[in-house]
């Protein structure tokens, strides 16, 4: 987990400060928002005690909401969200920083890369004896080879080189749950 809080990436920072100085002077409100959002994911992301402790399910969708928050005003008209919640889920204990990674890695890695940008759908809903969570975009996609290495043990076949995110959150989910992610 402090593997994961550890890859905060600088040029996140860099570009959110640069929005909120943008919307300073043409829209003081939003840019006000902005400095909340900002502060609320700070905050989430560098809350060291208890990693292996579970957190609710709010406490993670408000990091999700304050990061992409922050994206869609970068990104304007090209990033669209979604959120389809349970409400009555709210409370439920995850691990911390499973759910922010997918959505950060939906909007790199998937919409941003079209220059048209994407929608990108965050659902919780109850589903019998357990809680679907999904993070979807309409974004690029990924190869099956891509799909592959990231469930896989060990480094990629082919030499090449792969983020730790879904990784690790995959062999978290899969610790803790017996399963893991589903791409």
């Amino acid at each position: 987990l402090a593997f994961l809080q550890a890859q905060i990436k600088p040029h996140f920072l860099y570009n959110t400060l640069n929005t909120i100085s943008t919307f300073c002077m043409k829209d003081p409100r939003q840019a006000r928002d902005l400095i909340g959002d900002f502060a609320t994911y700070l905050r989430h992301s560098f809350d060291f005690h208890d990693f292996g402790e579970a957190i609710s399910l709010e406490a993670e969708l408000e990091l999700v909401q304050a990061y992409l928050n922050i994206e869609q005003a970068r990104f304007g008209r090209r990033l669209h969200i979604q959120y389809l919640i349970d409400a009555s889920m709210e409370d439920m204990l995850i691990p911390q920083l499973t759910i922010q990674p997918l959505a950060e890695n939906a909007v790199r890695h998937g919409v941003m890369r079209k220059s048209e940008g994407g929608t990108i759908v965050i659902e919780v809903r109850r589903e019998e004896d357990h809680c679907r969570i999904s993070v979807r975009d309409d974004g690029v996609g990924m190869r099956e080879e891509q799909i592959a290495a990231i469930l896989s043990e060990g480094p990629a076949a082919n030499g090449e080189r792969k983020g730790i995110g879904l990784k690790n959150i995959h062999h978290r989910l899969v610790q803790r749950y017996g399963s893991g992610l589903q791409l």
